[in-house]
């Protein structure tokens, strides 16, 4: 029986760079990312329900968090 070698193809190395015009779009959107996430955050702030809710689930992971520090789980 005759064994059948396979050759792993190899690849080309790919380089990926931005142009001028690519890092400049980038950098727009990513700064009207940051602030979209910033008004969002005002409105969250000034949703007093929402924020009492989210208080109550950060003191949660903490807790969690705290007893895996300590070693306690679950």
């Amino acid at each position: 029986m005759a064994k059948k070698i396979l050759k792993k193809a190899s690849s080309p190395k790919k380089t990926f760079s931005l142009s001028e015009p690519n890092r400049s779009e980038m950098k727009k959107w990513e700064i009207e990312s940051a602030m979209s996430t910033l008004q969002r955050a005002v409105e969250i702030q000034k949703n007093s329900k929402l924020m009492a809710d989210v208080k109550k689930m950060a003191a949660e992971k903490v807790k969690e968090l705290n007893n895996i520090a300590a070693g306690k789980m679950k």
